[in-house]
């Protein structure tokens, strides 16, 4: 096996050579510095338009890297255009200039002084609706093939202006038919099961499709995700970290630019890199997901709005897209289909595939309103299982399409589930609210190039962090080492011989708190909320994990607890509490994790903190004075474990108007009461606060609780785009505030 992945990294290394050679595709954006030899965008020089170069700008929640276009704007590239060569780029106006003139965009080329136009376009968003993002366009070079070709990117504008934002081209490049370089492909299904298909043993007809890839691939019978919901699943994927580490864990994370993505990666050794994506979660603005991507596409439903119903069809269709604008390229790229997320809406004739049919009255849509008798969890299923039917022959069309292409044989494909969905197997519906495996055992599905180990099963425990270093390995490119990233290569595993780690998945979503460490053979688990216990399951005897043995099995249980809580890292978040005005304050708050880090801040002479309870509590007496705050700030561990709070005021038991939460100087509904976080708990949006971040407003005496972030932390502002796209996907409540 060894010797089969230096055959394979030393093929590789001499086609990206080839590929960087004379008469090769050019990325227009890599080579400006280079060669481009005349650079002016609205008014400002080269040496400004160099600086703008390459940047990533969005418009209509497509991100693509651009060269500045604003008019009036000059680019002549000096290059050595390949035979049967194509230019393919697109036009793009920002949405903010949306209501200004449109924008004339042309390609020329340059001959001995004269320039010769070979391609022009309006684009006017202001009375083209179909303009109000990006316009793709390929403009043929066959005919102009040779060395120092010049080539003009021109725009002209029908207003006097120096707007230097107006305008784009986004991603152009020159590409070739014929050129065989490396392809990556990561292909992944949003809310898959892996024992809803067919390779995993399903009974059902599902997804005879992922069976026929399947015999060309590898299949990794047990394969782990990080996390049970999108975000932090999707987020270990690229960079190979877990959860804890990469912190894209909640609602209103941000994926820290810190962090270097596979994207990145592949995009620092010469790969194209494109992604295109049905989930907003992954795709909104300021999730920063986009890092490493040439293209970043994200899709829209009905209306061009934000929408979880985004079928596979256009997502399978724009992927196939970006691979033709990258011909000759080696080529990564991501694609992301959600179709058996909730709700459950497959299209005809899926949706009466598999009975039990939904019907006017029990439309089996979302389990959350529409499980009202036993009949409706076999309705729901149903539909579910046509969503993954529907799902699975877009699969196969996007494979048909890439041997059709002649890419499928040199291909590296990967196909996952980012966690699955729970039919009230541990009494709940949907996902993101345990670690049991009908949420965090996913399929995996690798066909390597020339379909080396084609039909081969792997029984060895993997994990979703090893698809990263699986990737850089088979392109021969450096694999980092751990701790750097959390993952190690699949071909060791598939060779045989090398140990396996255990798997560790953590959820922090919505209230609902828990890490899991899991092994082939138990696992055990840590809840923090709702529930506060300790699970341990023999999975060889009891695989549907229903029988917690945890007291017969301390010592095992043990060792996997130590090796998970030493994965587990501190919340970014810290609570801020202070006591303002006079009285007597005696509280305890108390969690399931730990409580680290605290700080006191004006203490007098009678003011006194003690960590209780191996570090699960903290005790305080507080006597503060007008003008004379005293405050504690702590952190806590795990990420999302509750905190909650109690206590008396000058002697009488603390009252909900003692207390104010956040700059709305909100009163909790009782005490004890639950400390202020940054997304709503379970399926409502009533205890969201505005800005969770501010003390409040107006210094009211009592108690004032608030958080506070690390400098180098970030979140998603909760604006109404936001607020609108997680309605959208059912991760908060349409229906509140």
């Amino acid at each position: 096996m060894r010797l089969q992945a230096s055959i394979a990294a030393a093929g590789l290394l001499a086609v990206l050579s080839q590929c960087r050679s004379a008469g090769s595709p050019v990325d227009l954006v890599e080579v400006a510095a280079a060669r481009m030899s005349e650079g002016s965008v609205a008014g400002r020089d080269r040496g400004w338009v160099m600086g703008q170069t390459g940047k990533q700008i969005r418009i209509n929640d497509v991100v693509r890297r651009t060269l500045p276009a604003s008019p009036p704007g000059r680019l002549l590239f000096t290059l050595d255009v390949p035979r049967g060569a194509r230019l393919a780029l697109a036009c793009g106006i920002p949405p903010e200039r949306h209501d200004r003139p449109g924008v004339e965009f042309s390609v020329k080329l340059r001959r001995r002084g004269k320039e010769q136009a070979l391609w022009t376009m309006l684009l006017d968003p202001l009375r083209r609706k179909e303009h109000r993002r990006w316009v793709p366009a390929e403009v043929d070079l066959s005919g102009y093939a040779g060395r120092d070709v010049e080539l003009v990117l021109e725009t002209r504008g029908f207003e006097r202006d120096d707007d230097p934002r107006r305008a784009f081209w986004g991603t152009p490049a020159l590409i070739t038919p014929a050129a065989k370089a490396p392809l990556v492909i990561v292909y992944l299904v949003d809310t898959l099961r892996a024992d809803h298909t067919q390779p995993y043993g399903y009974r059902r007809d599902t997804t005879p499709e992922l069976g026929r890839f399947a015999a060309d691939s590898v299949v990794f019978d047990t394969a782990i995700a990080q996390a049970s919901w999108t975000k932090p699943s999707v987020a270990s994927l690229f960079t190979s970290l877990l959860p804890g580490q990469h912190r894209a864990v909640q609602l209103r994370d941000t994926l820290d630019s810190g962090h270097v993505t596979m994207a990145e990666m592949l995009q620092a050794k010469g790969f194209a890199t494109g992604a295109v994506i049905a989930n907003s979660v992954i795709y909104s603005a300021g999730s920063n997901f986009e890092q490493g991507f040439d293209l970043f596409a994200g899709m829209h439903g009905a209306g061009n709005r934000p929408s979880k119903v985004v079928e596979a069809a256009p997502v399978v269709d724009d992927a196939l897209s970006w691979l033709e604008e990258r011909r000759g390229f080696p080529t990564f790229l991501y694609v992301h289909t959600m179709d058996p997320h909730v709700p459950y809406t497959p299209p005809a004739p899926f949706n009466m595939k598999y009975e039990p049919h939904p019907t006017p009255d029990h439309p089996a849509v979302d389990p959350r309103g529409d499980y009202k008798e036993p009949l409706d969890l076999d309705r729901l299923i149903a539909q579910y299982d046509g969503e993954i039917a529907y799902g699975d022959r877009e699969f196969g069309r996007f494979v048909s399409e890439l041997k059709r292409r002649g890419l499928y044989d040199r291909a590296l494909m990967v196909f996952l589930g980012d966690h699955g969905e729970e039919f009230l197997d541990h009494g709940q519906f949907t996902h993101g609210k345990t670690v049991f495996d009908e949420l965090i055992h996913i399929p995996l599905i690798v066909k390597f190039p020339g379909g080396r180990g084609a039909g081969t099963r792997v029984k060895q425990q993997v994990q979703e962090v090893d698809v990263l270093p699986t990737v850089m390995q088979e392109m021969g490119l450096p694999v980092p080492a751990p701790p750097v990233i959390a993952g190690h290569p699949l071909q060791p595993v598939l060779a045989g011989g090398v140990p396996e780690p255990p798997a560790v998945s953590e959820i922090s979503h919505r209230g609902y708190v828990a890490h899991g460490m899991r092994t082939s053979r138990d696992k055990y688990v840590q809840r923090f909320s709702p529930e506060e216990d300790e699970l341990y399951f023999d999975l060889g005897r009891d695989p549907k994990e229903k029988d917690n043995r945890l007291a017969e099995n301390r010592d095992r249980a043990s060792k996997l607890k130590a090796a998970g809580e030493a994965a587990m890292v501190a919340d970014p978040f810290r609570h801020n509490l202070r006591a303002e005005g006079g009285g007597q304050y005696v509280l305890k708050l108390r969690t399931g994790g730990w409580i680290e880090g605290v700080e006191p801040r004006g203490f007098g002479p009678d003011d006194r903190y003690e960590i209780q309870g191996n570090g699960r509590k903290l005790a305080l007496a507080l006597r503060p004075r007008p003008g004379r705050p005293r405050e504690v700030v702590f952190g806590i561990r795990p990420m999302g474990a509750p905190v909650y709070l109690e206590g008396t005021r000058d002697g009488r038991p603390l009252r909900p108007s003692d207390v104010a939460i956040a700059e709305e100087a909100e009163h909790p509904a009782e005490v004890p009461f639950r400390l202020p976080e940054i997304e709503p708990r379970g399926d409502s949006d009533e205890e969201r606060f505005d800005n969770v971040f501010a003390p409040p407003r107006g210094d009211p005496p009592g108690l004032q609780l608030w958080l506070t972030m690390a400098p180098s932390v970030k979140v998603l502002a909760m604006d109404k785009e936001t607020r609108e796209r997680l309605c959208a996907l059912g991760y908060i409540n349409c229906g509140k505030r």
